[in-house]
């Protein structure tokens, strides 16, 4: 057998839950292609293809027929095998046939570890064929796939997310002969149900080249990426059609285009009235209940249609359209409802009742959180205004943060913590900065997110997550290796964010330190382990942050050696030492630090300075040099007095010997090292720098 043929499994279930999709596909991708590489089956990876009834891998390229392979054992050594008339002992004569050859096949020679001559024999076995490899592997893999809940059928014994109801594995255009759970490969498959309404046979696959064409002619699209396209087409196109354009939701776009088979998107309309609702309340509602996209206006105000998918070509009697909008309907009546409950009573009220509800177990409830947060602000708007209404605003805020907690509308949508808070705040007349700090305290809720829009608003969301971060450090929850069940990492990324962006003259020490004060009381682990836990935790946030920056490695390493926690001066030695990193002089500035970190290594600080015995040229000119760097306070300037010193620092260790016999000199040079040392640190440790 000879050249290379597409090998195609396609496992057709009932329906699949989405979430189990992709994992599934990529487990079985990695488990076959390492597969593959034990039996020296080279091929260029799997196509992945996954939608609501069917699993399916293919991949081009894989041989007709497995390489001959080829084997070396050692045996015993020589003086074992070879008696002294020559002639092989027992033990050779047991080792040849072990390995089924001839005596005269076993060599003797030095394999490495060994320390004598040793019996060798190279076994050769002929490679087999592919398609019976793929029969006896893939059932296996199959059956090795993890799925958290698995479950049995009827008799069977087989356990699977979901019941098999086909397999369709082809090599090239034979079928490959597996059998799992009962059900036995062939080269068919079955399309949309509604397909077969009409074709009762199932579909045939002459090659697996031809799987896509064959499977959309069945009315199935096989490719996550294409149902994904052919849907973002459909929702500009229709919203457009409206005089609109689609709310981006990249989520409920990815979901729709795992639920469906052939995605036909279907245009619907509500009643203009419910308009009155709050934007997010709509498009919460919409995506939640009804799995649909809203459109909006130019002006960003919604528009009363929606746009869903139907699992199939069209909607010839209108029945998707009119069901959903029947049912949509019902939901916005339900959400007019929750909004008019809720405005009934002040927020306000509601304040109390956050003692009911359990923030963690250990920190206590939302109302003692809130009194944390509340003081947190406090502290930290002191340091940043001296208006006191501004910072009566910020308190107000801070109280009010969480109280919608205890609204209908929270209660049925907790997407919408702090939006609702921030709407009801709104329509009873509260500053604008208060409400809005107030809906948008949240912020930012992942890596894409924005942070919050306002300074209220973004003080608030930090001192919402500096409490949540050190509350949890406090009582012992801290996340380690993969494992952060409360999102930890996230509220300690956006708090970064926020001060990286901000530029407020607060560091993370002292972050730090207010927030150990507020949650002292309820602290459990000694206050100085919690203070480095949170330093390194911080710091670590800070190094990531660097990198969404997308500072090169160079600038990332030796700025924050020299100090991380004032994110203002971080950000600005990152940013003009940045522009100076392709300069080829700090590469050769690197090496000087490097070894002026050397020369003083084992040396304690000196000041002991007298300019008047230094007369060599070099170092006079590196002086000079030196003293314009230490004179100067402007980072753009001192950098490129930095960059200058990369020549005279070369020629002075070109000419001058520093650690030499004269005592008064070797400590004036020394000393002249440890002021350059302490010139580069102030902008970045430059033996960092590679």
């Amino acid at each position: 057998m000879s050249g290379a043929k597409t090998f195609l499994l396609e496992l057709h279930c009932e329906e699949i839950p989405a979430r189990f999709l992709k994992p599934l596909t990529d487990e079985f991708a990695m488990a076959f292609s390492a597969w593959a590489a034990g039996q020296g089956l080279v091929t260029s990876g799997l196509e992945i293809f996954f939608s609501p009834r069917k699993l399916a891998w293919r991949g081009a390229g894989l041989p007709a027929s497995q390489p001959d392979q080829t084997d070396t054992q050692v045996g015993p050594p020589q003086r074992m095998c070879v008696g002294e008339d020559g002639q092989p002992t027992i033990q050779g004569l047991k080792f040849a046939e072990k390995w089924g050859v001839e005596f005269g096949a076993v060599r003797f020679e030095q394999p490495a570890g060994k320390k004598e001559p040793c019996a060798v024999v190279t076994i050769t076995k002929q490679g087999r064929p592919t398609a019976d490899l793929l029969a006896e592997a893939l059932p296996g893999l199959i059956a090795g796939l993890h799925v958290p809940k698995a479950m049995r059928w009827g008799n069977s014994e087989f356990e699977f997310v979901r019941p098999i109801r086909n397999i369709l594995c082809l090599l090239g255009d034979q079928v490959v002969p597996i059998t799992v759970d009962g059900v036995a490969a062939t080269s068919t498959t079955w399309g949309h149900r509604l397909y077969h309404r009409q074709h009762p046979e199932p579909v045939k696959i002459a090659s697996p080249e031809v799987y896509e064409a064959a499977l959309e002619a069945a009315g199935v699209v096989a490719g996550l990426e294409g149902r994904r396209t052919r849907i973002a087409q459909q929702l500009d196109q229709l919203a457009a059609e409206a005089g609109g354009r689609v709310v981006a939701d990249a989520e409920l776009l990815d979901t729709l285009a795992e639920i469906v088979e052939f995605p036909k998107i279907v245009r619907g309309e509500f009643p203009a009235d419910f308009l009155e609702l709050p934007k997010e309340v709509l498009v919460t509602s919409l995506r939640e209940h009804q799995k649909s996209f809203c459109i909006e206006g130019p002006d960003g105000a919604l528009l009363p249609f929606f746009l869903t998918a139907a699992n199939r070509t069209d909607d010839p009697a209108g029945f998707v359209k009119a069901g959903n909008e029947w049912v949509l309907k019902a939901r916005l009546y339900d959400a007019r409802f929750f909004f008019a409950e809720d405005r009934k009573h002040p927020l306000s009220d509601r304040l109390e009742k956050l003692k009911a509800l359990t923030f963690q177990r250990e920190l206590g409830s939302y109302h003692d959180k809130t009194g944390r947060v509340v003081a947190l602000t406090k502290a930290l708007a002191r340091r940043l205004s001296t208006d006191d209404e501004h910072i009566d605003r910020a308190l107000e805020a801070a109280r009010m943060a969480k109280c919608d907690l205890r609204t209908l509308m929270v209660g049925e949508f907790p997407e919408l913590q702090g939006v609702m808070g921030g709407e009801y705040l709104k329509h009873e007349g509260a500053h604008e900065e208060v409400w809005k700090a107030v809906k948008e305290h949240y912020r930012p809720v992942g890596a894409e997110d924005a942070i919050p829009g306002t300074p209220m608003g973004c003080l608030l969301s930090l001192c919402d997550k500096l409490d949540t971060v050190a509350g949890c450090f406090a009582v012992g929850l801290i996340p380690s290796g993969s494992k952060d069940p409360l999102a930890l990492r996230r509220a300690g990324q956006g708090l970064v964010r926020i001060l990286w962006e901000q530029g407020w003259p607060l560091t993370l020490a002292d972050l730090v330190e207010a927030a150990l004060k507020v949650v002292a009381p309820k602290a459990t682990k000694p206050e100085a382990d919690t203070r480095e836990a949170l330093l390194t935790f911080f710091k670590d946030r800070v190094a990531y942050q660097l990198e969404l920056a997308k500072y090169v490695g160079s600038v990332r390493r030796s700025t924050m050696a020299v100090g991380w926690m004032d994110l203002v001066d971080l950000k600005l030695r990152c940013e003009n030492l940045s522009l100076f990193s392709e300069d080829p002089r700090f590469a050769i500035l690197g090496q000087s630090a490097k070894r002026i970190g050397n020369i003083l290594k084992d040396e304690a600080p000196l000041n002991d300075f007298k300019a008047a015995l230094l007369v060599e040229p070099a170092e006079i000119d590196l002086i000079q040099h030196l003293h314009r760097v230490e004179t100067q306070h402007d980072i753009i300037v001192t950098l490129n007095n930095l960059a200058e010193l990369a020549d005279p620092l070369e020629a002075f260790f070109n000419a001058v010997m520093v650690k030499c016999e004269d005592p008064a000199l070797r400590a004036t040079r020394l000393s002249l090292l440890h002021r350059l040392r302490q010139a580069f640190l102030r902008v970045a440790d430059f033996s960092l720098w590679q």
